[in-house]
């Protein structure tokens, strides 16, 4: 039974340490499949300079034409790459005879991009693939789901591409001009598809003005990235037209390593050395475990060591032969976790939403940590029968005269319950957080509200009219309206405005959106000031909404009939403020509600609130999209959902974390089932004399449980102070979050106790039950 045990424990132990070393892999090796990784940087906005002032913005987009321009001055840069769409909808239609199919992640692109990125093209050549207009490049797997088997390359693509500038071309033809091996799953751009820049026919006439393009250099070996971004700005203030952009004066950029870019994005470095430490902390409690155990065995062999050595063994013997039981049991372990792992990984992506692979393991450097990590438990594991019991003289082992203090034994077992309320009290509260994100009144309606894009075809307007129609005709459907933004879950840009109502003019950033009249009314967003948009007021296209935050921000004493301004208070066009909107939540939690105008227009998002018959009524809008569009596939998402996932990495990380409790949790006490049964066993002739002197079974399991009850409470007080750390800092990271709950604190320690006080009292309840004749017959 304690074999099998232990086994179990050091084999649940390796495998969630091996788990975590594959999480930490996956996220710290992004972007590394690139073999130019180390000199490719991504252009940041961090700033921008108008005639009034300097406003912090924190873009990622550049404008399209700055990376010409700096190639052209800084012999440093070897080659820029652009990534963007020039297509209003997310989603891009492409179709190959009857085949229609959708995706996201196309960009258009330079063709630079094969010389600064690893594409491995299967077919077609990098040198012209993206030269000149109308070309793409599709992905293996894309390329599969449109063509099948059949030959892709010079093949032509139709599209529902439409500019997002009126007045350009649409529905464009693309000749399929290459196709690249798929790419991996951690890199933070995995476009399924490339169209040429030059398919993009306002690409020169874009200007300083518009930040909408990703924009990437490749830096010679020599550059500087950081004071080469400190030199960006001259970029403006050579070539910026003050006639063309009579606001901004120039832009403030910095360069931020292609392999920091994820880090960054999903939390920084903090998330890694979190789960780095639970990682060692798993580690530790899993060797600590195995050590309690095999030493509790161990002692239990005291009697065969010293006949051994009667017999004439030698302690080198002994010592290579408890070594050498204790690296092969180290190595059982290790080949059963990589076994459970690879059974469960498939389950666990699932679970988690991980993209984690097996074969990880066998890069160099990890399969060196592994086995280093082996061989030190099966050192550690069988150091105190090689070192400590063999060098015992025969006579004192036989008759079991090894030790019986053990205090190193409980500092260990100390650390492993500070584990165990630290994990407990860090869960709860992730859990705590994460159902307050979930849960928490946003300012608006989430619930039984659909999301869908209506395409961007000719007499639009009359098309989106006959399906709204078609669409409220049916009971169920309580509303329909269109928004450029989702609420929650963000869609809103930035752009500086002045007021003139303010007793500040100097402008600022703001939030900005295009709905139309029915919007508010379908997500229950009311008005605190004036009135929304109406139908029967047709000046309401010079008129605009404001929210709460903004009048706060200007410090607008009466708002309403304020005149507002795009860009600054230079701009000699104005809109009105007619009204101002309760404050919701035009981003996620990690953000506190920001100032937010609202232009009328009518956006291509089309939301619609349906009733309780969900089923029902999905069936009816799909059925009146059929006749209103029928060559295009509907397509929908509620955005409940669409902001829920606005917050999966940190769902992931607390299931991560839920799962790693559950693993410290079983290996602690597991160590602590060990120790007790040793020491159960050492003190087993001082139980039968207490209970000839009249001690109690219940004084006696007192007696014994005592010990490790006052461990577990000096346990708690490193392990609560590491927790109160620990949360405090993660919560940091939410505008909107919980108080500490230290309920939960509480609650953490009384579990652990229960806990502890079951797992050694059945150990002293057994052995108090034990007849003190059968334990002392031979005094």
């Amino acid at each position: 039974m304690h074999a099998a045990l232990n086994l179990a424990c050091l084999t649940i132990g390796v495998a969630g340490t091996l788990l975590i070393l594959l999480y930490l892999n996956f996220e710290l090796t992004y972007d590394t499949y690139h073999e130019n990784a180390d000199r490719i940087f991504h252009i940041d906005t961090k700033a921008i300079k108008t005639h009034d002032k300097t406003l912090d913005v924190n873009w990622g987009g550049t404008p399209a034409n700055l990376a010409p321009y700096i190639q052209q001055d800084y012999p440093g840069v070897e080659a820029y790459t652009r990534f963007y769409q020039f297509w209003p909808a997310a989603d891009l239609k492409l179709q190959f005879n009857e085949n229609f199919i959708e995706e996201t992640n196309i960009y258009a692109t330079d063709p630079a991009v094969f010389d600064m990125f690893t594409f491995k093209l299967m077919e077609g050549d990098k040198t012209d693939a993206l030269k000149g207009p109308n070309k793409i490049v599709l992905s293996e797997t894309l390329a599969k789901r449109i063509f099948g088997n059949k030959p892709a390359i010079g093949q032509l693509l139709s599209s529902n591409l439409n500019h997002v500038i009126p007045d350009y071309p649409s529905a464009y033809t693309l000749l399929v001009t290459g196709i690249y091996q798929d790419l991996p799953e951690n890199l933070h751009l995995r476009p399924k598809a490339l169209i040429s820049a030059e398919t993009d026919l306002a690409l020169e006439a874009y200007y300083f003005n518009r930040f909408n393009v990703d924009t990437y250099l490749l830096l010679s070996a020599e550059t500087d990235p950081s004071t080469l971004g400190n030199k960006l700005s001259d970029i403006y203030i050579n070539y910026l037209d003050a006639a063309r952009e009579p606001v901004m004066v120039f832009a403030k950029h910095a360069l931020t390593p292609i392999k920091q870019i994820h880090l960054e994005e999903s939390g920084g470095l903090t998330y890694i050395f979190i789960f780095g430490a639970i990682g060692l902390m798993l580690l530790l409690i899993a060797g600590i475990s195995y050590v309690n155990l095999t030493t509790a065995q161990a002692s239990r062999r005291a009697l065969e060591i010293g006949i051994r050595k009667v017999m004439g063994s030698q302690n080198s013997q002994l010592i290579f032969q408890f070594l050498s039981e204790s690296l092969f049991f180290t190595i059982t372990a290790l080949l059963l976790a990589i076994l459970l792992l690879a059974e469960g990984i498939p389950f666990l992506n699932d679970m988690l939403n991980l993209r984690l692979h097996l074969h990880q393991l066998w890069q160099p450097t990890l399969l060196a940590g592994i086995v280093g990590i082996i061989v030190l438990l099966g050192i550690l594991g069988g150091s105190y029968p090689a070192f400590f019991l063999s060098r015992l003289a025969p006579v004192k082992v036989i008759k079991g005269k090894t030790t019986k203090k053990v205090p190193l034994r409980k500092v260990l077992v100390s650390i492993q319950l500070s584990a165990v309320i630290f994990i407990l009290t860090s869960t709860g509260m992730i859990y705590q957080q994460l159902q307050f994100l979930r849960n928490k009144d946003l300012g608006f309606d989430k619930e039984h509200v659909i999301n869908f894009t209506i395409p961007n075809e000719d007499n639009l307007a009359s098309k989106y009219a006959s399906l709204k129609n078609s669409l409220l005709q049916n009971p169920d459907i309580l509303g329909v309206g269109t928004s450029s933004f989702t609420p929650g879950n963000s869609g809103m840009f930035r752009r500086p405005i002045a007021i003139d109502g303010s007793p500040n003019q100097e402008q600022q950033f703001v939030y900005s959106g295009y709905i139309d009249e029915d919007f508010f009314e379908i997500m229950d967003i009311d008005m605190s000031l004036g009135r929304s948009f109406s139908s029967n007021s047709p000046g309401d296209s010079s008129n605009i909404l404001v929210n709460e935050a903004l009048v706060r921000a200007f410090e607008l004493k009466e708002p309403i009939g304020d005149k507002l301004r795009l860009g600054g208070k230079g701009n000699p066009n104005f809109y009105t403020i007619i009204g101002v909107v309760k404050d919701f939540h035009q981003s996620s939690l990690y953000t506190p509600i920001e100032s937010q105008i609202f232009i009328l227009q009518q956006p291509e998002q089309v939301y619609a609130k349906i009733g309780k018959d969900i089923p029902k009524s999905l069936q009816y809008i799909e059925q009146s999209w059929a006749k209103v569009f029928p060559n295009e596939s509907f397509t929908f998402s509620f955005i409940e959902d669409e902001i829920q996932d606005g917050y999966m990495s940190d769902q992931i990380r607390g299931k991560v974390f839920f799962l790693l409790a559950v693993f410290t949790i079983f290996i602690a006490f597991l160590g602590l089932f060990g120790l007790a049964s040793y020491l159960a066993t050492q003190r087993i002739k001082e139980i039968g004399i207490r209970k000839v002197l009249g001690a109690s079974v219940n004084n006696l399991v007192f007696l014994i449980t005592r010990d490790f009850i006052i461990l577990t409470l000096l346990a708690a007080l490193p392990a609560f102070a590491l927790a109160w750390y620990t949360i405090d800092q993660w919560l940091v990271n939410f505008a909107f979050r919980i108080d500490i709950n230290y309920t939960l604190f509480g609650l953490s320690l009384v579990f652990t106790l229960l806990l502890t006080f079951a797992t050694t009292g059945l150990h002293a309840w057994r052995a108090a039950r034990v007849n003190p004749l059968k334990n002392l017959r031979y005094e």
